[in-house]
């Protein structure tokens, strides 16, 4: 089968193997990977990687007439972690079909195009070790078990699928937006309402090496919704709790930076000049809250977590005008 496709106005910044489940629904994501994988499609004539994002008129030739790699043990290479350091990283709880995990700051969750080929460890590397049945569940073999993801410079609560059925259950609960996600942020300015909605689009940035804003109306990007509620204020600072109802690259991080209240920490998403000078030590942005239904009862989990110590820290400097 060989199908070619246009990318229209609506799907620019969509990853590749998204758009082309959208465009196969006799076909599943998975299987769309597996192709993909193997060269099965190009972008403007050149072959292109699942995690290609799409740009507007662009042609995409996609065939299921490709066969795998001759060479399996290549293969393995290319698609297994290449690291052997293993980061510590705190269980918050587990069972047979998931668990629980406190990511630290800094550390990235899953090789990338630019890092695969170097030694810096992941959270990957930390899953395999724990359990190395792990490494075959999911649908991406340099993301075993995982369906959702915090940013390097982001801490907190993950939860990690053990079993293939555990996956696919969280997955679809992601999916319906069924999950409770809920993080604090520290971010510059002094906020004009207590609590309120941020419905900017996100798309990629046509300038920089970042996540885009833009305004609800326009067809540009993809829809995102985070709701902002003020824990605290300070002068020219605020403690916020946010509850995010979809899941877009960078989504909290744009659109607290669209609003003009950049996170404190921020090393991507900043402004030139700021009201206060406050050094921090990483991005001021945890993961605090989830919930979800257990894969295997139904019954309905609920993971919290303190914040930070670097929250305390920074809140004390914050406090002095």
């Amino acid at each position: 089968m060989k199908q070619t496709f246009s990318v229209p106005e609506h799907a620019n910044g969509e990853r590749l193997d998204v758009f082309l489940t959208n465009q196969l629904p006799e076909m599943t994501r998975s299987q769309i990977a597996k192709f993909l994988k193997r060269g099965g499609a190009t972008v403007n004539g050149e072959v292109a990687s699942v995690h290609r994002f799409l740009k507007t008129d662009e042609k995409i030739e996609f065939t299921t007439d490709v066969q795998p790699s001759k060479n399996k043990a290549s293969e393995e290479r290319r698609t297994a972690p290449k690291h052997h350091v293993v980061p510590n990283v705190p269980i918050i709880a587990e069972t047979p079909d998931w668990l629980i995990i406190d990511k630290p700051a800094g550390l990235l969750v899953h090789p990338t195009s630019e890092k695969f080929e170097s030694n810096e460890p992941t959270l990957v590397d930390f899953l395999v070790a724990h359990d190395k049945n792990i490494a075959k569940v999911g649908e991406d073999p340099s993301r075993p078990g995982i369906m959702h993801r915090l940013d390097r410079e982001a801490s907190g609560l993950m939860v990690i699928a053990k079993t293939q059925d555990a996956f696919d259950s969280l997955k679809s609960q992601f999916a319906e937006h069924s999950v409770d996600k809920r993080y604090i942020a520290l971010v510059y300015g002094e906020m004009e309402k207590e609590e309120g909605d941020i419905k900017f689009r996100i798309a990629r940035s046509q300038t920089q090496s970042r996540m885009a804003a833009r305004p609800e109306h326009e067809k540009v990007g993809r829809a995102a919704w985070t709701h902002f509620h003020v824990e605290k204020s300070f002068h020219n600072a605020a403690l916020l709790e946010l509850t995010i109802f979809s899941g877009r690259t960078h989504q909290i991080r744009a659109h607290l930076f669209a609003l003009n209240h950049p996170i404190i920490g921020d090393p991507l998403y900043k402004q030139k000049s700021q009201d206060r000078n406050v050094k921090a030590p990483r991005l001021m942005l945890q993961s605090v809250h989830l919930q979800f239904k257990d894969p295997a009862t139904g019954e309905e989990k609920v993971f919290t977590l303190p914040p930070a110590a670097e929250f305390a820290t920074i809140g004390k400097l914050l406090s002095h005008a």
